[in-house]
């Protein structure tokens, strides 16, 4: 066995991507092995060998909410995903494997579990998906981005870690908050928001009119960067900034007075660590919504409202804003972010799995 390579797997959207490649970055400073296997399609796609990982591809799919053929295609794929994860597995000989969700991971993490390689999950929200929960009764250790998520396990084996974020997320150089600054910041998610950029768009000429000095930078989504670039031209250029995608999000979010967005798991846990209140408006998913239940955890303790899409969403956001956009209320909302932070999720994960699978650091 290589005893320094682990085999990261999942992904799909930002929410799992980008915590799993913090980690692989930790783990490969202490000296790890790290390769990670996900789909072609996924965001991993093409952000996993950006970071200079290699990167497999399996055969998956998801069997909720699908019609029964679908459902019977995802399962043959699934079978063709085990098979070949256990061939994968069996030919790298890693000493673990660490599952951060989505279906992407099932076969990687169910062939661990078949060949004895210890198992680690990695769960983001505080409401769980159907992938972790079966992963979950398969691993040796589950890391939790949120105490909730615990019910959903053995308590025995969760690690409340917090969720893994970038290093300059732990680095102490953001500027402390100033509720003052009339900053907002605009985040629809890594594929971004359309009911988002279509209310703030909307609302754009009454806030600066009412507040000369704010400034707002938008994360509009590749899909719908060239439709708000074609609305909104030039208007407000000294005040008004759009991107389809920001990459080095930590030093907007230390300007910013007050966020405005998607509550997906990553998003939530910056917010935690950065201390910024925030009007989340979770994604509207059928069923199961862990982006509600992150979203209403952070109202509850008071650091963030809650503004759901359906009728009259773009009114319900403005007036929301207007009743917050208020120095000593958005202090008030900053401060209460305090009994919500963790330590290093970075370091806990990364040691804890270290540590669990024999090999001595650095």
């Amino acid at each position: 066995m290589n005893q320094n390579k682990i085999i990261i797997t999942g992904g799909g959207t930002g929410g799992h991507v980008f915590p799993a490649l913090a980690i692989a970055e930790e783990m490969r400073r202490l000296g790890w092995n790290v390769q990670y296997v996900g789909t072609a399609h996924g965001m991993e796609s093409k952000l996993v060998p950006e970071a200079n990982f290699p990167f497999f591809t399996v055969k998956t799919g998801a069997v909720k909410n699908q019609t029964v053929f679908k459902i019977i295609l995802t399962l043959w794929h699934l079978f063709l995903g085990f098979i070949w994860s256990i061939r994968f597995l069996i030919h790298e000989k890693p000493t673990a494997v660490l599952g951060v969700g989505g279906y992407v991971s099932v076969p990687v993490c169910l062939a661990s579990f078949v060949l004895r390689i210890p198992l680690f999950i990695q769960e983001q929200n505080s409401s769980v998906g159907v992938a972790n929960r079966f992963l979950g009764r398969l691993a040796k250790t589950l890391f939790l981005g949120f105490p909730q998520a615990s019910s959903y396990f053995n308590e025995k084996k969760c690690v409340h870690s917090g969720n893994p974020l970038r290093p300059a997320f732990y680095q102490n150089n953001l500027p402390p908050y100033q509720s003052h600054n009339q900053f907002i910041l605009i985040l629809g998610g890594s594929q971004g928001s359309k009911a988002i950029n279509d209310a703030i768009i909307k609302f754009l000429p009454k806030l600066f009119s009412l507040f000369p000095d704010a400034k707002v930078f938008h994360q509009t989504g590749q899909k719908d960067f060239e439709s708000v670039k074609e609305l909104m031209g030039n208007q407000f250029k000294s005040q008004y900034i759009y991107e389809p995608f920001i990459k080095d999000i930590a030093p907007l979010y230390g300007k910013a007075s007050l966020v405005i967005g998607r509550s997906g798991a990553l998003t939530v846990s910056e917010l935690i660590q950065v201390g910024r209140p925030a009007i989340f408006v979770p994604y509207p998913r059928k069923g199961q919504n862990d982006q509600i239940t992150n979203a209403y955890l952070i109202a509850n303790h008071g650091a963030a409202k809650v503004v759901e899409q359906g009728e009259g969403f773009a009114e319900r956001l403005e007036k929301t804003v207007l009743e917050i956009f208020e120095p000593k209320v958005l202090e008030r909302m900053a401060q209460s972010y305090a009994p919500l932070r963790f330590g290093n999720a970075l370091k806990t994960i990364s040691q804890g799995i270290t540590a669990q699978s024999g090999v001595t650091l650095k």
